[in-house]
């Protein structure tokens, strides 16, 4: 009786730990850092070698705007920006609605579409150490369609963490509603600090991305974008949960 007691309590542990929904806390806006980082690397090698932003999506559209008008010459590739912005698209509603269905801060769900987005990652990096630096063509259009859907299902993952000040992507909003808050030169503002955190490791990301491209090649630097997004994903595991309030179930 004692061990079947056990075991259908170990049982009921295991359920609440990777159903039930994830606190959010100071281990969240870690992992919102992290993320956001490996943007700005990812963004600083798209961008280059493929005329296009994989994860600024405010960029592609007025740069799509500006080709099918004609104006922009050899300066980017329309093909790849469109590309980009349906899949960054696509990536977020798939990744929105089904977490609608199975619970936002489910860690089940959480540890599933965060494998996948690490799996893209690291798989556009093998197509650019396999095929080289290229500006179109299918193998281009792969590595494009797996770093925007990842980026779209990230930014759709981690938006109900209820931490606005961490997009992960968007810095636009960031720099203004950092500069207007009231209490900017407070001594103690926390939603400043984070707008401030995220502003600082995306410019950092940024710069890791531009210099690895130079350094180690544009490849090797997506695997180092990849590595962030595994350290994300494991540190999921680590996660506290809230009470019960919500399952995906």
């Amino acid at each position: 009786m004692l061990p079947h007691l056990f075991r259908m309590k170990h049982r009921s542990q295991i359920r609440s730990y990777l159903l039930g929904p994830l606190r959010v806390d100071w281990l969240v806006d870690v992992e919102l850092l992290l993320l956001t980082f490996s943007t700005g690397i990812q963004d600083a090698i798209s961008f280059p070698d493929f005329h296009c932003f994989a994860s600024n999506q405010t960029g592609n559209t007025v740069v799509l705007a500006v080709g099918l008008a004609g104006l922009g010459g050899d300066l980017f590739e329309l093909t790849n920006v469109g590309v980009s912005l349906a899949m960054f698209v696509l990536g977020s509603t798939l990744t929105g609605q089904i977490a609608n269905v199975v619970g936002p801060r489910c860690r089940a769900w959480l540890l599933l579409t965060h494998l996948v987005q690490t799996t893209m990652a690291f798989g556009a990096a093998a197509i650019q150490a396999v095929y080289g630096v290229k500006a179109s063509g299918s193998s281009v259009l792969g590595a494009i369609a797996l770093l925007a859907f990842s980026s779209g299902a990230q930014v759709a993952s981690m938006r109900p963490m209820r931490r606005s000040e961490i997009t992960t992507a968007m810095a636009t909003a960031a720099w203004v509603d950092l500069v207007i808050d009231p209490k900017l030169f407070a001594l103690r503002n926390l939603s400043r600090d984070r707008r401030a955190l995220f502003l600082a490791v995306l410019v950092g990301g940024s710069f890791a991305g531009a210099y690895g491209h130079v350094g180690i090649g544009s490849a090797n630097t997506l695997i180092v974008c990849a590595a962030g997004k595994t350290l994300v994903t494991l540190l999921l595991l680590a996660n506290r949960e809230e009470p019960p309030q919500e399952r995906c179930e």
